[in-house]
């Protein structure tokens, strides 16, 4: 919880308001917002998805947690087995996978997304 307790304050103050300014916009208590932040409360998991939403970050980023990436692996695509994609409310299937991952490989080396490329 003391992880918590810090991130809290450290993305309010990042934002340059006080505790008294973030417990009024998104409808908290004072003494809630410094509970929190002291460590002296614990929080609910929808007042979590509200900080998240307020600060515009993940859950897992307010909790210190790593984000779970995926490597596309364009020969094994058995990182996926445990996932459902969709596009469209439609399910992708292998090939189509492996067609928008190497489209998105000719764009990039292309300079075509924006992105840097190794």
């Amino acid at each position: 919880m003391e992880v918590l307790s810090k991130k809290i304050k450290q993305l309010r103050e990042e934002k340059g308001i006080s505790p008294e300014k973030l417990a009024e916009d998104i409808g908290f208590a004072k003494s809630t917002i410094w509970a929190y932040e002291s460590g002296k409360k614990q929080i609910s998991v929808s007042h979590l998805a509200r900080l998240a939403d307020y600060f515009d970050v993940s859950i897992d980023n307010l909790l210190d947690r790593e984000e779970r990436m995926i490597d596309l692996d364009l020969l094994n695509l058995t990182s996926f087995a445990d996932y459902n994609l969709l596009l469209d409310n439609k399910p992708l299937n292998r090939d189509e996978i492996a067609e928008a991952a190497s489209y998105i490989k000719v764009k990039r080396r292309m300079g075509s997304f924006g992105v840097a490329t190794s």
